[in-house]
């Protein structure tokens, strides 16, 4: 039976809104209208604790997890204790209203270069402050790079044979393994914060810590939890004290009766057990705080609130301490807080996860571990405070379970997303339950599942997942198989696995091994680093506070990272699956017939982009009734044996941590990203196209709905164990009712003969119209807080890379009461212009396009010239290259030693720098090798040492496009960034990365301050 005392009439709860509750409505106008910040605080505790307090520790020999409890007892006690504006709740995630956290160890020194930018950049741009920007070159960024992140030391731990992994990473169109970033795609045991508190956790570790027969590294365990658990219970009487420091200085009575209740709470909990809804959330928002400060903030999840909570808020309700109203405000306050912080992203990361939020999950409802309802009245309260904030974090995931919860909270469900326009996404319980269950997680256990991230299911509080741990590009696989193991972004570039190429190929079956081959080859190379990424974990990255609000850990002694947890996996993400199976069906159908040159006409055709001379055979395979989505047998033959086999490959594997890899098929902002690296494929998909997200079908290949959402609920839900991103759109008009909406769930969740159907579906309310207004008028204030659904996630429209945009804009939109996708025209999206270039840049760029018509002059030479010649002129131009080159490379040596320069601390850059840096192309017509050495930079030295890092231009003319300004605003010469070049691959690194994050930034100051 539902734990709900609303009646049906009052569960939208319609008299609360922001008009009647101004505090939530101030605390949202000042989110929107803030602008994020950078925070240096948490960077500035680890690296002082690192490089000075620890030193000085009498056991500074200590194991990686005692070493971990004392640094992060260090942090939380040095963490600022501030309570924002308006707040009932304590404590910030950062120093700033809005903050950008940076995690030394992990990946912010790719921010190096920008630091002096950041600010202003075109897209999603971050505030810096001067004195920021010198602590973290000068003192910050130069300690991690000689003591090494996690990249870093994972890369100096590769055999031999296993360098080509780091390899693949780097060329970024083959996978994304997410452990040099993060580690945190989980979800913590809240229920133990509000069950227990911290400190009977830490009474329970001491008395194991001091039971007999504990070996050395359980005590270290034991230990480390004790210390790192008292940093939190101290920071939360700072935040006591601030709030005692508030309330005598506060002028309103009601303000000063809001900060004395803070303080009471704050000296309580978490370090005891809460006894009220106030004081528990105020308890899990503290550890919440904590736990960003040890782990990124990339998908800390917090599982199911709505059951965690209850038993306190009904019992606040029954005794008349708490009315619905003021629970929405607290909740409201909660949920704000949760947003309070943004993750980093580099300027060229903006082309792969642009626009994402922290992803930090929420669950509501679904079935208790009995199976019951578990729908109760705080379900219904964090649905209201979620209509009526409309924020991207958290990101709201709710349970249903066909037959056992009620009808009215499946149309509640959908009132809310047809309001939000994107908010909350649906899970089956029949479904997700049963997958759980088949990866041996207990019947009670996956009845207990919470959502991690985007989409991804796990037994809540009990599971370390990490669920993001691998992003896996399909189409690559598809590309080596069709060019005997060369994709097309890397040219002639031949990396591990070699088989036939397509056009040599006898069979479609010939093939299908082929791509297997492929595709076996990847995952193993994929698996194989982010196992040497989580053992480098395991020594520099131990997480006790994570481990102790952990189901498993304290029972077994032993960290997450160590295996600690009652259930361990390692998730994977799939992206361009329905491009991927529309392709191999193409070429099933069209590229291997009888006739002999089928396959080398579709091989033809997609390396000319689908040009003019096919577009008989273009037509032909879009038009193809057999495609991924429909009622084809051969798409979903296709689809059936490719997921079988990534899942059983995948679940072939063991992980660092002794469990298996589970598949997904969510895509975040990738399937947009990759597309823009991928050419033309055999599905009919055209050059640097986004692919389709998550497990959707490609936009216009699934016209009629039914068939659409029968194909995927036909889909084995069981091979599909780390969640799944089914994205559809419909428009907000008459027919996009509640009651349609939810009819159309409970059918997709459900099939015809009562077996589950789909794991997940999620809904963008929107049309194209709409969002097509936003792209030509994104400052205006109407559209700041237009969320939308990605692939998993949701995000704010406006801060989408526009490649992003475009992929959501062209989604296929379906009208809910015909069922059938309503056809628009394609739309192009259309450059906005850049900013008028200052004197400098315009004086370069000058310069730079006289020397660059002289190329061009002296290229159509080449090109008319003979062969035997051609080959000497190439290597004069490439000289010529290399040559200019050098001339700016004396030039920022020149400026280096210039005792006018006008900022007297650049030199100090490379005061105590040694590195040494070779700058090439493949065929060496172009080498330089720059050495920073007792405070100098020399050019080409005699002797030099073996290079620190290598980077090698694919040819002369990469070096020539990255060197020399463009007639085109696209490549202004004062916007060059070294990561894009990578990213397009103009460029191949060999070594530590971090060495170019420096020397990018020594290069980009000398643009932004010309000589006096």
């Amino acid at each position: 039976m539902s734990n709900v005392t609303f009646t049906v009439e009052e569960l939208g709860l319609r008299d609360i809104t922001l008009k009647n509750m101004p505090r939530l409505q101030r605390m949202r106008d000042r989110h929107f209208d803030g602008k994020p910040a950078i925070c240096t605080e948490l960077p500035r505790n680890i690296t002082t604790f690192w490089k000075e307090k620890l030193a000085k520790l009498p056991d500074k020999d200590d194991s990686p997890e005692l070493k971990a409890g004392k640094l992060y007892q260090y942090v939380m006690e040095r963490k600022e204790a501030i309570i924002a504006q308006d707040n009932l709740l304590a404590g910030t995630t950062t120093t700033k209203p809005l903050g950008v956290l940076l995690y030394p160890d992990l990946y912010p020194l790719c921010i190096w270069p920008e630091l002096e930018t950041i600010g202003t950049r075109k897209k999603n741009p971050f505030d810096i402050t001067p004195a920021q920007i010198k602590e973290l070159n000068s003192v910050i960024f130069p300690y991690w790079l000689d003591k090494g992140t996690i990249m870093e030391a994972t890369r100096k731990a590769l055999k031999e044979s296993d360098q080509e992994c780091a390899a693949l990473q780097e060329r970024l169109v083959y996978y994304l393994v997410s452990k040099p970033e993060c580690i945190s795609h989980t979800i913590p045991h809240y229920g133990m914060v509000v069950k227990r508190g911290l400190a009977d956790i830490i009474r329970e570790a001491r008395k194991e810590e001091d039971k007999p027969g504990k070996s050395k590294e359980q005590k270290d365990f034991y230990r480390a939890v004790q210390l790192a658990l008292q940093g939190i219970i101290t920071y939360a009487g700072h935040l006591a004290d601030e709030a005692d420091r508030q309330a005598g200085m506060a002028q309103n009575q009601e303000r000063r009766d809001e900060l004395q209740e803070i303080s009471r709470i704050c000296r309580k909990v978490p370090a005891a057990k809460p006894e009220t809804f106030h004081e528990a959330l105020q308890a899990i928002w503290i550890c919440k705080i904590a736990l960003h400060q040890e782990n990124a903030n990339l998908a800390l999840s917090l599982g199911r609130l709505d059951q965690i909570l209850y038993d306190l808020y009904a019992e606040d309700i029954k005794k008349g301490h708490l009315t619905p109203e003021k629970a929405v405000e607290l909740v409201g306050c909660f949920w704000l807080g949760i947003a309070d912080h943004v993750p980093m992203i580099p300027e060229a990361g903006e082309e792969l996860f642009g626009g994402s939020g922290s992803n930090q999950a929420i669950t509501l409802g679904g079935v208790d571990r009995d199976g019951k309802d578990a729908v109760n009245d705080l379900t219904y309260v964090m649905l209201k405070a979620t209509e009526l904030l409309v924020l991207r974090d958290p990101n709201v995931n709710a349970r249903y379970y066909p037959d056992v919860n009620p009808p009215e909270y499946l149309q509640r469900l959908c009132e809310v997303n047809i309001t939000t326009k994107a908010t909350p996404c649906f899970h089956n319980d029949l479904a997700v339950i049963d997958t759980l269950k088949s990866q041996g997680v207990t019947e009670q256990d996956a009845r207990d599942y919470g959502v991690i991230g985007c989409v991804e299911p796990f037994s809540a509080g009990r599971t370390f997942g990490h669920s993001g741990a691998i992003l896996f590009n399909l189409t690559s696989a598809l590309e080596r198989t069709l060019f005997g193991g060369k994709h097309r972004l890397t040219k002639d570039e031949l990396i591990g696995e070699q088989t036939t190429p397509a056009v040599q190929m006898n069979s479609f079956d010939e093939f299908q091994g082929a791509l297997k081959r492929q595709l076996g080859w990847l995952i193993d190379r994929a698996v194989t680093f982010n196992n040497y990424c989580g053992r480098t974990h395991q020594q520099m990255h131990p997480c006790p506070m994570l481990s102790a609000l952990m189901e498993g850990c304290m029972e077994k002694g032993q960290d997450v990272l160590m295996g600690g947890a009652t259930y361990n996996f390692s998730g994977a993400a799939m992206i361009g699956l329905a491009d991927v199976v529309d392709s191999v069906t193409a070429i099933q159908e069209f590229g291997f017939p009888h006739n002999g040159n089928a396959m080398a006409k579709m091989i033809a055709a997609i390396e000319s982009d689908w040009g003019e001379g096919y577009r008989d055979l273009y037509a032909k395979v879009k038009n193809s009734s057999h495609k991924y989505g429909t009622d084809s047998p051969l798409a979903k033959d296709n689809a059936k044996w490719l997921m079988e086999f990534l899942h059983n490959t995948f679940q072939s594997k063991e992980h660092y941590r002794g469990g298996k890899y589970t598949v997904g098929y969510w895509t975040m902002t990738n399937h947009a990203g990759f597309g823009m690296l991928t050419g033309a494929l055999p599905n009919g998909r055209r050059k640097g196209e986004s692919f389709a997200s998550g497990i959707t079908p490609v936009s216009g290949s699934a016209p009629v709905l039914p068939a659409c959402l029968n194909f995927i609920a036909g889909l084995d839900h069981t091979k599909i164990t780390n969640g799944q991103a089914l994205n559809l759109k419909f428009p907000p008009t008459a027919t996009t009712t509640p009651a349609l909406l939810s009819q159309t769930i409970q059918g997709y969740f459900l099939k015809a003969d009562r077996s589950p159907g789909g794991l997940q579906v999620q809904f963008n309310i929107m049309n194209r119209q709409k969002l097509q207004e936003v792209t030509q008028d994104p400052g205006s204030p109407e559209y700041r807080d237009l969320l939308v659904r990605v692939s998993g996630y949701t995000a704010y429209f406006k801060d989408l890379n526009p490649q992003m945009q475009q992929e959501i804009i062209n989604r296929a939109e379906y009208d809910l009461g015909t069922k059938q996708e309503i056809r628009y025209p394609y739309y192009e999206r259309k450059e906005e212009p850049e900013p008028e270039p200052g004197l400098v840049a315009r004086v370069v760029t000058g310069l730079g396009n006289i020397v660059r018509y002289v190329g061009n002059w002296f290229g159509e030479l080449i090109h008319r010239t003979p062969a035997p010649i051609r080959d000497f002129l190439k290597m004069l131009e490439d000289k010529s290259t290399g040559d200019f080159l050098e001339g700016l490379l004396h030039f920022m040596e020149f400026r280096l030693e210039d005792p006018l320069h006008l900022d007297p601390e650049y030199h100090k850059n490379i005061a105590k720098f040694q590195g040494t840096y070779r700058f090439q192309d493949q065929k060496s017509n172009i080498e330089t090798v720059v050495s920073f050495a007792d405070g100098k930079m020399r050019i080409n030295p005699d002797n030099p040492p073996p290079a620190d890092l290598t980077v090698t231009f694919q040819d002369g003319d990469c070096l020539r496009n990255f060197l020399l300004p463009s007639p085109t605003p696209k490549r202004d010469f004062l916007k060059k960034d070294i990561m894009k070049s990578i990213l397009n691959h103009e460029i191949t690194v060999e070594g530590n990365l971090n060495l170019l994050y420096k020397f990018g930034y020594l290069a980009n100051h000398l643009i932004l301050h010309p000589l006096p």
